[in-house]
């Protein structure tokens, strides 16, 4: 999510401008377009989106911007242990208004986590902004945050139905502040039928189709625990006035 006051004065200036560790932002993305091929993310429009509303980028544009941040704060901490160059990492961040909300560990983990989205949004519609770039991009996708925590409020509530049927054979206690946002998501959500079935439906159909421990079913259960505490913390932190917008960058 973004703090877009932050990202016109401070990211902007200095994508512009500055010569990071070893380039600028211009030079990073000719290079990119030399390795790559033609896109369509150009430094004329990342420039402006971040100048006038950041919440505008596409996921595209926020790969490209994140690739070079993480670059040049890696290349810029050379020897420094990965703890050291994470928490430079997430200073940048807050210092250009990007605030990272949730980086999933791997792949599978990842399609995992979308999948879920996918089934949603089937059948609760999200409008989504229009995404565009590289050729080999799987993409990703800019929703308004109200819809995005409709999304994650049904993700809670599917990770506490695996956690409560012990699907991955251990117990949760889970603590009065989650068992609180729990309830009030149910009271929030007590006319939308279509998800508490859909839920239950796709807890069971999660099961039956968990035989191969390294696919993405099972990977669900196994995650189920991250997922929901993952999904507690970003609920707490969102705040659709203040972040209107939420970009989840796919795979790549």
């Amino acid at each position: 999510m973004f703090d877009k006051e932050k990202a016109s004065v401070r990211l902007y200036e200095d994508l512009q401008h500055k010569r990071f560790h070893t380039r600028t932002f211009k030079t990073f993305l000719e290079s990119r377009k030399k390795e790559i091929g033609t896109y369509d993310v150009t430094f004329e429009k990342v420039l402006e989106k971040v100048r006038s509303d950041i919440n505008t980028i596409t996921p595209d544009e926020l790969f490209e911007i994140n690739l070079f941040l993480s670059d040049d704060a890696y290349s810029d901490s050379t020897g420094s242990d990965y703890a050291t160059r994470e928490k430079k990492l997430e200073e940048l961040y807050d210092h250009y208004g990007l605030s990272l909300l949730y980086e999933l560990p791997t792949s599978t983990v990842c399609t995992s986590y979308m999948f879920q989205y996918g089934n949603y949004t089937h059948y609760f519609p999200i409008y989504e902004l229009e995404n565009y770039g590289l050729k080999h991009s799987d993409g990703g996708v800019n929703i308004d945050s109200t819809d995005f925590l409709k999304f994650n409020d049904y993700m809670i509530l599917l990770m506490k139905m695996i956690l409560d049927r012990k699907m991955d054979g251990y117990e949760y206690d889970f603590t009065k502040s989650e068992e609180d946002i729990i309830r009030s998501i149910t009271a929030d959500h007590q006319n939308n039928l279509i998800m508490f079935k859909e839920i239950e439906s796709e807890c069971d159909f999660i099961k039956d189709c968990s035989s191969d421990e390294k696919g993405p079913y099972a990977q669900t259960i196994y995650y189920a625990y991250a997922f929901f505490k993952q999904s507690i913390e970003m609920k707490l932190r969102i705040d659709a006035e203040k972040n209107p917008r939420i970009v989840i960058l796919d795979s790549y």
